[in-house]
């Protein structure tokens, strides 16, 4: 499936910049406008020039109407944000996915302690946009929603047909839990279920784990001096941590050159990792996992 990062889509020209200065400034010279007309018409009428004193009642009134129309235009924007999926967010979204008869799942249910942990707007994105080729028979993004609807903890889905395996009329359905964990046997019996119920008749389907490919991170960062080494050393760490994450997903490569490079950052001079030794490369079946990290500091 071809991803598209909505996060990057530009807000249409329809939602409108705001800025109250501009929208304070066009009062006053509308009000100039109307006063000079009124004087044209009755010369008894001073003159107003006190459009620069900021007690004038003119100012006053003129800086709470502006105010009031930047909130009206904010509710506009509002409005047109909330009808689109990419930007929808919230009961918006909810409302926007329901038209494809799409509903946000529960994660985790409630207890008597805390509230249930309800799906997150990207994964509910997600679903919405997979859900247009329900009604495509044994497509890849079928498969996908139907995952992702039986098991919504799911972490990461992927479909592997004959151009991957090379067997003539068969899906492999690989599947990885929360952190890249493993699968359970009751959460690979909801997803076969569900996928069972859309694979056409001379489809063979296989749901299987993704493989883990575990990797230790390990290396120095070199530190300007002056810092306080420890704190430089934990935000390269997350850094990489983040960087990480970011490929925990089935078919992701972890090329060594962006680890390095996500620990770069202020007063690190140099970073120089020793683990990974090589790249960690891609496959179709497999979810890369970082399994640990330690960074050593030289000043």
């Amino acid at each position: 499936m071809t991803t598209i990062d909505l996060s990057r889509l530009a807000a249409p020209d329809a939602i409108e910049a705001l800025d109250f200065e501009t929208l304070f400034a066009a009062f006053k010279a509308r009000f100039q406008t109307s006063w000079d007309a009124k004087r044209a018409a009755d010369p008894t009428l001073p003159a107003y020039d006190v459009g620069a004193l900021e007690t004038d009642p003119v100012v006053i009134v003129g800086e709470a109407w502006s105010y009031l129309r930047l909130l009206d235009r904010a509710r506009v924007n509002d409005g047109i944000r909330s009808v689109l999926a990419p930007l929808a967010r919230g009961t918006n979204l909810d409302n926007v996915v329901a038209r494809l008869g799409v509903e946000r799942l529960i994660v985790t249910p409630a207890t008597d302690t805390a509230s249930a942990v309800m799906e997150s707007d990207a994964r509910l994105l997600m679903r919405y946009l997979l859900a247009f080729s329900r009604p495509s028979a044994g497509s890849a993004e079928g498969y996908l929603y139907a995952a992702y609807t039986a098991w919504p903890g799911l972490l990461h889905a992927a479909v592997n047909g004959r151009a991957v395996h090379g067997r003539r009329g068969d899906v492999d359905l690989v599947l990885a839990g929360p952190g890249g964990r493993d699968a359970t046997n009751g959460e690979m019996t909801l997803v076969r279920d569900a996928a069972q119920l859309i694979k056409p008749e001379a489809h063979g389907l296989t749901v299987m784990r993704a493989t883990r490919r575990t990797y230790e991170v390990a290396g120095t960062v070199s530190v300007a001096a002056g810092p306080d080494a420890e704190t430089v050393r934990a935000e390269a760490q997350s850094r990489i941590t983040e960087a990480a994450t970011d490929r925990l997903r089935i078919g992701a490569e972890v090329p060594v050159a962006l680890l390095e490079g996500a620990a770069y950052g202020l007063s690190i001079i140099r970073a120089d990792l020793s683990s990974p030794s090589a790249d960690i490369p891609a496959d179709r079946y497999t979810i890369p996992v970082m399994a640990s990290i330690a960074l050593q500091v030289t000043q």
